[in-house]
């Protein structure tokens, strides 16, 4: 299931992959809400320390899906857009939280004039990005001189359990992704952090720094974790659905018995593990 890394997309697949996005989160909006976004709220106060967020800061929330860290950056006081691919995930967030300012856009073709930020915040958006390079240097662009950008990403499958489950029973059973899910990029390339470091320090920052960050999360049995993933994960969500009903059945059981390890009396203590990469607008 883990493509080897790439940086030379083709523009016809970089934007098979984008439509595949965005048509992927549309529909999980309203389910990835419910499941996994208290999963990625678990690096917001790890981005907001990075960022140095404080009152008054004006913050562009990149890829906020249903808007969780811009609504939180909004209650801290910063003035607070939040920008994502996907018109599901921003309607969502739009009724989540009519205070603020949200917009459908690409992260390569930011609607925002140069300097007009502060700081820049991308939450688990990076590995959803056709081209990471040109996307960071576009968040770059919209910064204020000494402003500041950092971005969280998930750590290898062997430590970030959750998803690291679901594509360990798909291999388990031996099943391929369907011809619409995008081949050829590694969504795991910046859980390696020389590659996450390199790609800040291509971009031309200062103060550089990539932190690692474990903690756990607790998912009541294997029924809430099979259902919420199946509503949260794009690429693994779509290679089990493009199953027949044994195949299903058969992930499903390899699922359970991988998730045994992590049972407790309270239900399934996974392990989490993200990345987080930050610095500072040079020049």
């Amino acid at each position: 299931m883990m493509a080897t890394a790439s940086t030379a997309m083709s523009p016809e697949d970089a934007d098979r992959f984008r439509s595949f996005e965005r048509q992927r989160h549309d529909n999980l909006a309203a389910t990835y809400r419910d499941f996994f976004t208290p999963i990625t709220a678990l690096a917001i106060k790890p981005l907001f320390d990075a960022i140095r967020l404080q009152r008054g800061v004006d913050l562009l929330d990149v890829a906020t899906g249903p808007g969780s860290l811009a609504a939180e950056a909004h209650r801290l006081g910063a003035s607070t857009v939040g920008v994502d691919l996907s018109p599901g995930m921003i309607a969502l967030a739009e009724r989540s939280y009519p205070g603020i300012d949200f917009r459908v856009a690409e992260v390569e073709h930011l609607p925002f004039a140069d300097c007009s930020f502060d700081a820049v915040a991308c939450n688990f958006g990076l590995g959803h990005f056709p081209y990471p390079e040109a996307s960071v240097g576009e968040c770059i662009r919209t910064l204020r001189q000494a402003g500041r950008i950092a971005l969280s990403w998930w750590d290898d499958p062997s430590r970030q359990r959750i998803q690291g489950l679901f594509r360990e029973a798909i291999g388990d059973v031996g099943v391929v992704p369907p011809p619409d899910v995008p081949q050829g990029y590694s969504i795991f390339r910046f859980s390696d952090t020389n590659e996450f470091r390199r790609l800040l320090e291509g971009a031309g920052l200062a103060e550089i720094m990539v932190q690692d960050h474990n903690t756990a999360y607790l998912v009541p049995d294997v029924d809430a974790l099979w259902h919420g993933g199946l509503g949260s994960f794009a690429v693994t969500a779509s290679t089990i659905a493009h199953q027949d009903k044994a195949t299903q059945a058969a992930i499903r059981a390899a699922l359970e018995r991988r998730a045994a390890a992590y049972k407790t009396p309270a239900g399934l203590e996974l392990p989490i593990a993200f990345k987080i990469g930050a610095g500072r607008k040079a020049n």
